[in-house]
């Protein structure tokens, strides 16, 4: 079915449902939907239901279009229609996209006037605006876009039955204001006239129509801008003024031209407050890398200098700080630390002091160390002995115990990250133990016995990179303190000592928080402003820091390790060093470089070279995100074009559910996906991604749950770990997901084995674009998707899932889809092919009849991506119609169970008389040849193997001898000349796969044929 042929079958079932009356209940479908994509809208907009102001009823618009009009477009079949595609030089945007946008803009558009001088656009008007919106595309849904002197021809009669179906007429009403419902003449002039071309139909519009035209045309454009600067060009901007000639007001912008993820959703919101606060900059749009505001035009624009970027970055460290609960949580802080076994001491995180501060990390070192061991337990053996070495040189008695173990590891990651950056560079090892007791506010005869210990002793103590003075500093924290339980109520306690005691070793004024965070994050407050320097544009400016970065050309070309990030190429700060670049695995979790493999030999595996943007970027989703598998693929999703506050929270929500905890059920996500263009289905993608409990496996996280939707906004990225069997089944499930998700949310998707996206949704124009790396599935995929072939692509691999599982029953293996899937790049057939398996090794007779529709899928979808058209004249479309032809004149006999060469006899027995001639004969004794060998088929098997269909049973009508001749012509016409251009040595060769096409055909056939003979005599028995 063509796009056009789809868009009017849409308009047909309009049109036949009835006379259009809308007042009956809404069906479940609609209501599980708006359960499930936007449930309870209104939660998002914060405003009191209570109170009757124009903010709130401005939102009270919106959530009703989500909850009542937006279903009814899904249901239409809007989420793959195009509004904007590919094949006319467009970014696919589909219809529901696009009205969504129109929407969401019109909604924010109304509240941010409200803060300027512009004329206010009052419920009532973004009613009316809303439900017209909605009906501007109407023109291409019809077959008759194609041709620009019909595209606006549209008569009411035939626009009303839209508008009543989808209920725009009863939305555009005022309860309790039976005048407030827009006409259908209204309706069509926008219809006709909201486009500004010669062909337009400007002519006989109504008043209400001239009014909001403006506005309308507005929206349109800012629904299809793709970019934020696109959405401020000067076809935008006069479109702005004809809607607002009267204000001092115009739109602007500003972009970002790299990003990371998280860090750049912070950076946009960052940016948008310090406009709003310096400049009365009005948000109006979010991109995934920048925005468009409403902006006084009587005041100078601001531009990318210095001390905006430093303003900048000061406000971004404030409102990370502020992003995520973990960092005011000392608990979930702490969650991030890891132990450095061989060090005994705690790993942190330098980006943390960035955003959470020296105090806030001291808090969480202090109580991880204190709850960090058991009293009842005993120390390792390791820890022991080097405790009873200390015993034996201080004359003392240790615990010896896990508690202890754990308190000397807390004692360590004081001195490493806190004390020692405290001291002058010329510090001794001696100096160091000092400082450390001093820190503890510990006695200065403990510091001096531990100075002396015997050479043997503090070689033993230190050797390899240990310090296991801290066991000594530990004990005298017990004998203070007490042990057992005691120890965790101490916390406020130990953490003022050290406060005071890191204060001492200060010799000036400065805070000891202060020289601490730039010591571990000192480089990356000036990264970051360096980054922002480098990468933002704020209206149309040139780059301020140009050269605040290395040269990444430069550091490629040198002979030793260039400074540029593994991940996004950009260089490390001018004048900064290498060591701070390179960043430990359990941070990236990749292992030796960006193709994530381990390199040949037995040499030490390389850290990665990450900026200080990537780091921080990787910090944050570690505080986010749980799992932390090697090895996993990434969906980048994007907005189609853009988002407003409103929609960008509601699809956070969404993705959010994704917690890595809740189960994918493969096999059902499948059954959905396939009839994803049904509604009910369509609901229920959703519950298949995300189960609590029960069947299914853990695969897919969001990897930026918790973090305040209010504080950051433009790119969502979701991981994807599913333990994999081999390469080809990882990315085929993976890239399936990925497409599932798109499907459903609306986002457009970039899949990429990169953490960071190497590609901004502005380089791609495909609905979904499937990265480098995939070779083993593009194949099947392709290296793009098309909004037009979404559905198709999506339904060949749920066809794959299906098919496979079934073959498997319920010894599920999923390494066996690398087969399935080369028997998709092999088989002519691979549907027919995979059906046949199943019903080979499937015990559920019943079952079987529910694959076919997946065969068929397949089967098809496999013919088009090799042929690279719509083509009629298939094989699979030939052998259906050969099967067909078979099953009206000679069938298998009853009680066959499906055995393939009892099913396919007919066929091979047609194969074998073109091919057993020896000789190459012309189509007529062909002909002769097959009608001829199914004739002594008939007299010697009849009512054992087959048996002949009479005249009366048959869909002809016709003799047998003349059926049997029209399936001998066809054949030959068809098949042997049609496939196997008139050669039976190549028919031959094809007849395995064609036989297991002919066998999916007659088992559909038959399956036909009962259905129709139950529902005759049902009917009978009626009568």
């Amino acid at each position: 079915m063509t796009d056009n042929d789809r868009k009017q079958a849409k308009l047909d079932e309009i049109g036949s449902e009835g006379d259009g009356d809308s007042d009956g209940a809404p069906t479940e479908g609609v209501d599980s939907f708006s359960q499930s994509l936007f449930e309870d809208p209104e939660e998002e907009f914060g405003v009191d239901s209570d109170t009757e102001t124009v903010e709130s009823k401005l939102d009270s618009i919106l959530s009703e279009y989500i909850s009542e009009i937006d279903p009814q477009l899904v249901e239409a079949g809007w989420s793959f229609l195009p509004n904007k595609s590919i094949e006319y030089s467009k970014v696919d945007q589909s219809m529901l996209n696009h009205t969504r946008n129109l929407v969401y803009f019109l909604h924010q558009l109304a509240r941010q006037v409200e803060n300027t001088d512009l004329p206010p656009i009052t419920p009532k008007k973004l009613r009316h605006l809303v439900a017209l919106a909605v009906a501007h595309d109407y023109h291409k849904l019809r077959e008759e876009d194609e041709s620009p002197d019909e595209r606006f021809d549209i008569q009411i009669k035939e626009l009303e039955p839209f508008i009543k179906e989808i209920g725009l007429d009863e939305f555009s009403a005022i309860q309790d204001d039976p005048d407030s419902t827009l006409s259908m003449r209204t309706f069509r002039s926008c219809a006709v006239d909201h486009h500004e071309t010669d062909n337009a139909n400007s002519a006989r519009v109504t008043t209400t129509w001239r009014e909001y035209r403006p506005l309308i045309r507005l929206a349109d454009a800012m629904a299809s801008s793709t970019t934020p600067e696109a959405a401020v060009n000067a076809r935008v901007q006069d479109r702005f003024r004809e809607a607002f000639p009267s204000g001092s007001v115009e739109l602007a912008y500003h972009q970002t031209d790299h990003v990371s993820g998280i860090f750049t959703n912070l950076l946009n919101k960052a940016v948008s407050e310090y406009l709003q606060e310096e400049y009365n900059h009005q948000l109006l749009t979010m991109y995934q890398d920048g925005c468009v505001y409403l902006a006084p035009s009587d005041q100078d624009r601001p531009e990318t200098e210095e001390d905006i970027v430093a303003a900048i970055t000061s406000q971004l460290e404030d409102s990370i700080g502020d992003s995520h609960p973990s960092y005011n949580d000392v608990d979930q802080l702490r969650s991030n630390f890891s132990i450095v076994g061989a060090q005994g001491l705690y790993s942190l995180n330098e980006p943390d002091f960035f955003y959470a501060g020296s105090g806030t990390m001291l808090q969480a070192v202090v109580r991880k160390g204190i709850t960090d061991g058991d009293a009842d337990n005993s120390a390792t053996d390791a820890a022991t002995e080097s405790m009873e070495l200390l015993e034996d040189e201080l004359g003392t008695e240790f615990e010896k115990t896990e508690q202890q173990y754990g308190l000397g590891r807390f004692v360590n990651t004081i001195k490493s990250w806190f004390v020692d950056p405290l001291l002058p560079n010329d510090r001794t090892a001696d100096d160091l133990i000092r400082a450390t007791v001093t820190a503890f506010d510990l006695s200065g005869e403990l510091s001096e016995e531990l100075v002396a210990l015997s050479e043997d002793t503090t070689s033993e103590l230190t050797s390899g990179g240990k310090w296991e003075y801290s066991y000594a500093i530990a004990q005298a924290l017990l004998d203070r303190h007490g042990t057992g339980p005691v120890i965790p109520t101490v916390e406020d306690e130990i953490v003022t000592t050290l406060s005071d005691g890191l204060a001492a070793l200060v010799d000036d004024d400065t805070d000891w928080r202060t020289l601490i965070q730039n010591a571990h994050a000192g480089d990356m407050s000036t990264e970051v402003q360096a980054f922002i320097g480098e990468n933002l544009r704020i209206g149309g400016g040139n780059l301020t820091l140009t050269s605040a970065t290395v040269d990444t050309y430069d550091e490629y070309v040198k002979s030793s390790r260039g400074k540029t990030c593994t991940l996004c190429n950009r260089g490390v700060a001018a004048g900064g060093n290498l060591g701070p670049m390179k960043s430990k695995q359990s941070l990236t979790t990749l292992q030796g470089g960006f193709s994530n493999r381990e390199m040949v030999g037995g040499m030490k595996r390389d850290k990665l070279l990450l900026c200080s943007t990537c780091r921080i970027e990787f910090s944050l989703r570690e505080t986010a995100a749980s799992r932390r598998d090697e090895g996993r693929l990434f969906f980048h999703l994007v907005p189609d074009y853009f988002y407003t506050p409103y929609s960008w929270q509601l699809y956070s929500r969404l993705v959010n559910r994704f917690t890595g905890e809740n189960r994918v059920r493969l096999g059902r996500l499948a059954e959905r996906v396939f009839d994803i263009d049904s509604l009910e289905e369509f609901t229920g993608v959703m519950d298949e991604l995300t189960q609590p409990e029960g069947n299914g496996r853990t695969m897919i996280e969001s990897l930026s749950q918790q973090f305040d939707r209010n504080q950051q906004f433009g790119a969502q990225t979701v991981g994807y770990f599913k333990n994999p069997d081999n390469d080809t089944e990882f990315q085929f499930f993976g890239a399936f997901l990925a497409l599932s998700v798109s499907a459903y949310t609306g986002m457009r998707v970039y899949l990429s084995s990169s953490p960071v996206p190497e590609m901004r949704s502005r380089d791609f124009p495909e609905f979904a674009k499937i990265g480098s790396g995939f070779t083993q599935v593009t194949r099947f995929y392709g290296e793009t998707v098309p909004l037009t072939s979404l559905r198709s692509v999506l339904q060949s691999a749920a066809a794959v899932v299906k098919l496979g599982y079934a073959i498997q029953g319920n010894d599920r293996n999923d390494s066996l889809f690398a087969k399935y899937l080369r028997t998709t790049r092999n088989e002519l057939l691979p549907g027919s092919y995979l059906l046949k398996r199943a019903v080979q090794t499937s015990d559920e007779g019943p079952y079987i009849p529910a694959l076919m529709r997946y065969a068929v899928a397949l089967d098809q979808r496999n013919e088009i991506r090799q042929s690279n058209s719509q083509m009629s004249n298939t094989p699979h479309n030939r052998i259906t119609t050969l099967a067909d032809l078979a099953y009206d004149a000679i069938r298998p006999a009853s009680g066959h169970n499906r055995k393939p060469h009892r099913v396919e006899r007919v066929f091979r027995e047609s194969v074998k008389a073109v091919s057993k001639t020896g000789q190459q004969l012309d189509r007529e004794d062909y002909r002769m040849c097959v009608s001829g060998r199914l004739q002594k088929m008939i007299d010697r098997q009849a009512g054992d193997a087959v048996y002949p269909v009479s005249a009366e049973e048959s869909d002809a009508g016709t003799p047998l001898q003349k059926r049997i001749e029209e399936y001998a012509r066809y054949f030959v016409d068809e098949i042997l000349y049609g496939i196997a251009n008139g050669r039976p040595s190549q028919l031959k060769r094809l007849e395995n796969n064609l036989a297991d096409g002919f066998f999916g055909a007659t088992l559909r056939a038959e399956a036909e044929y009962y259905e129709e003979d139950s529902a005759e005599k049902q009917t009978a028995d009626q009568v």
